[in-house]
């Protein structure tokens, strides 16, 4: 594999004096960061150029990359926390968690979760790397992929150096390129012995305050300087001392500052990305097919074959007039809303429509089907007359199916796009009902409207209170489907529902299907 530069360029010799070098297939084998001890991690900023592979390795990689970084987000929802505020013990029990979730579940990445002794060899090196880039072009198109993404592979990129030793956390950092070491100094120990007062007491802000405990870690302590403007996080939280500009950042927050960078060069990239996403269009159908599914695994889930989420392909036929019974049984609180207004009101103002509308395309109501329930309302059941609904509804009903305008079949809103989109106005009822409704309408509504028992209604409303809503959309789920730690972590109101119907009817998916039509060709990505 041909890398023409990286940030993280690699001695050839255990010498210090050694020529720098880049990766390529001849070298490979003798390339990894401290490949004796398994702390190789890439900081992802050079792609793979004039690489084959199979369809099939194409597929298994990027399904296995997700399927890692869909676990993190499940187990840390689960948990109600993330890995930069976790506590120790809290941090042992996630590790136990994902790993006990990924066990017999991957083949090429597994050095990712299980690393071994022995280092990464050459052939882990280069499915790590493809398997990220395959992601990045597979998330690149729309902003919420994009920010889903870079949210959950800097989790995955904390996981990973959180497991290495100090030593090896130092050795990472003194091993990566110039462009990311010009950014820091280590302080040297006249400057550490200057500022010991105030590095004791940025240490004391942090929760440590044994005088003996601090002394003993002081001196073990190595500190680095950084532009203040690198760790924002720490300094935040008044975790660092700053002097003239700079940050004193110990090596237990080194952490914040690698991420910092590691997110910005991402970030970065993916946007140029997105903005040439339309020329990658062009490309063969069948690495387009396998790009489309894994932008609709990452709502459903990993566990499926590559046929499970085709639009065309339902697990049940559902009509209009099956819409009342779903609603109270499958639908999540925010699209059971939005229904329960539009059979009261027999309307909804457009930001609803838009909502309500992808929602049921993405739970499998056909185009006709769809046209057939808003003609019932706004027309039969409303006071609009056929030609207004004609003239302002009917093109963009088919519009969102894909059947006007650029054709483009949209995808229904995610939890995160509906959580930070604007919150409902005057008569508006879009919007995250955990988000967007005050804590004393949605513990009344909850109460009244859906009969849901007190012990419930506040640990829902505790969460909300907390920004966790999706956590309080899956207490919702828990207790409407009479389940105790669903081992899913609702982030779509398409996955709620379908997770609803699996419980309800026994629905399941055959998770050993394999498309061979997709693996007798080569591309090169």
């Amino acid at each position: 594999m041909q890398y023409p530069s990286t940030r993280f360029s690699l001695n050839s010799s255990s010498t210090p004096s050694a020529k720098k070098t880049n990766f390529n297939s001849s070298n490979f084998s003798s390339l990894s960061i401290n490949s004796n001890n398994g702390t190789y991690m890439p900081y992802y900023d050079t792609y793979p150029e004039n690489t084959t592979i199979s369809l099939e390795l194409f597929q298994s990689l990027a399904i296995e990359r997700l399927r890692i970084l869909k676990t993190i987000e499940q187990v840390l929802a689960k948990l109600n926390t993330t890995l930069s505020v976790a506590p120790m013990n809290k941090k042992d029990e996630i590790e136990k968690l994902i790993r006990k979730e990924l066990k017999d579940k991957l083949n090429h990445l597994k050095f990712i979760i299980f690393p071994s002794f022995t280092g990464a060899s050459s052939m882990d090196l280069e499915n790590d790397i493809i398997s990220h880039y395959i992601l990045r072009l597979a998330f690149c198109p729309s902003e919420e992929e994009r920010r889903w993404f870079i949210t959950n592979e800097l989790e995955l990129f904390r996981y990973r150096f959180q497991i290495l030793t100090k030593a090896e956390q130092l050795s990472y950092l003194n091993d990566s390129s110039s462009n990311i070491k010009q950014f820091y100094e280590l302080v040297v120990d006249e400057e550490k012995q200057q500022y010991k007062e105030c590095l004791i007491a940025s240490t004391i802000i942090k929760g440590l305050t044994n005088a003996a405990t601090i002394a003993k870690s002081f001196d073990s302590t190595t500190y680095f300087r950084v532009r203040f403007q690198h760790v924002p996080d720490l300094v935040r939280k008044r975790s660092c001392f700053l002097a003239r500009g700079y940050a004193y950042v110990s090596d237990n927050d080194i952490i914040s500052f690698v991420l910092q960078h590691f997110r910005m060069n991402i970030s970065y990239q993916m946007t140029c990305s997105s903005k040439k996403y339309e020329s990658f269009q062009q490309m063969d159908t069948r690495i387009e097919s396998i790009l489309k599914m894994l932008r609709k695994k990452r709502i459903h889930g990993t566990h499926t074959n590559i046929h499970a989420f085709n639009d065309n392909e339902q697990t049940e036929t559902i009509t209009y007039d099956m819409l009342s019974g779903l609603s109270k049984r499958s639908f999540p609180l925010c699209m059971r809303h939005l229904h329960e207004q539009m059979i009261q009101q027999h309307h909804l103002k457009h930001l609803g429509r838009l909502q309500y509308r992808l929602f049921l395309k993405g739970m499998g109501l056909s185009l006709d089907e769809c046209m057939k329930f808003f003609r019932h309302e706004f027309v039969t059941n409303g006071s609009m007359n056929p030609a207004q609904f004609e003239r302002e509804h009917v093109y963009n009903i088919r519009h969102a199916y894909g059947q006007e305008g650029k054709h483009t079949s949209y995808t229904p809103y995610s939890c995160m796009k509906i959580i930070q989109d604007p919150p409902p106005g005057v008569n508006e009822h879009h919007g995250c009902p955990y988000r967007h409704w005050d804590t004393q309408t949605l513990k009344q509504r909850l109460t009244n409207n859906y009969d849901i028992n007190e012990e419930t209604v506040n640990e829902i409303i505790d969460k909300t209170k907390n920004h966790h809503y999706q956590i309080a959309c899956q207490i919702f789920f828990e207790y409407q489907h009479k389940v105790k730690n669903y081992g899913v972590g609702i982030n779509h109101p398409n996955q709620y529902f379908n997770e609803s119907r699996k419980l309800l009817t026994g629905a399941t998916t055959n998770q050993n299907t394999v498309n061979t039509s997709m693996t007798q060709n080569t591309p090169q990505i």
